[in-house]
């Protein structure tokens, strides 16, 4: 089996040297656990160090969201762009309440389509899919998009990270999101003595054995990093 690396330091090690290649992973978590930060960071260190484009499709949000996390983290993507081996798009989920399932499907990875192949593109990240679950308003067609979403870009030759926002309880708003994936990662706050602190934790990864645990993750300058030791 292909792996690809995650770029995340420690995260490797966890899961029998990266990402299946080519698979859909979900990354999940609640407001400000780091999804955003290990898109970025999933692209980048693809980029720079293993040579491999990438594309992000930002769904919701504005420019200065990225520019800040780029300036924090200190992730000279502006080069990575300049070299042709990262792109950028950003989507309005009102634009997508005028098509049906079917336009919508066929409308989003055509354009998909015509961007990683413009660059050869490994590695894609859709943050996030929240806005098309409540966009489409049901539950049934959220899936079925997900599903030839996931099964295009695999074809496509790429391993793609689909971030989901968490809310109460669940992994995912709508619960359909985790069985359409070869692989969950699971980004949250974890109660401790002296307070919160953020963990990762893997809670699905196709063909790969794991540890059911949660792992101490820092963020820095430098971006994600996982401790040696779980929680």
């Amino acid at each position: 089996m292909e792996r690809i690396k995650t770029g995340i330091p420690g995260l490797d090690n966890l899961i029998e040297g990266g990402f299946p290649h080519p698979s859909s992973i979900l990354v999940t978590g609640p407001p400000g656990a780091g999804k955003t930060i290990f898109g970025l960071q999933y692209l980048y260190k693809g980029a720079k160090d293993y040579n491999e484009a990438g594309f992000m499709i930002k769904i919701e949000g504005y420019e200065t969201d990225l520019s800040w996390y780029i300036e924090r983290m200190n992730f000279d993507i502006p080069a990575m762009q300049k070299k042709g081996k990262l792109i950028i798009s950003t989507y309005d989920p009102v634009d997508f309440e005028k098509f049906e399932l079917r336009a919508l499907h066929s409308e989003i990875i055509l354009q998909m389509r015509k961007i990683i192949q413009s660059i050869e593109a490994k590695r894609v990240v859709i943050d996030s899919i929240t806005p098309l679950g409540f966009s489409l308003n049901d539950k049934a067609a959220f899936r079925t998009l997900l599903y030839y979403m996931s099964k295009a870009l695999k074809e496509m030759g790429c391993t793609t990270l689909f971030i989901s926002e968490k809310t109460g309880e669940g992994l995912t708003p709508f619960e359909v999101e985790p069985f359409i994936m070869d692989g969950v990662i699971e980004l949250a706050f974890t109660p401790r003595e002296e307070g919160l602190i953020q963990t990762l934790m893997v809670r699905k990864m196709k063909a790969t054995q794991f540890p059911l645990a949660r792992y101490v993750m820092e963020i820095s300058d430098k971006g994600l990093s996982l401790a040696t030791s779980s929680y």
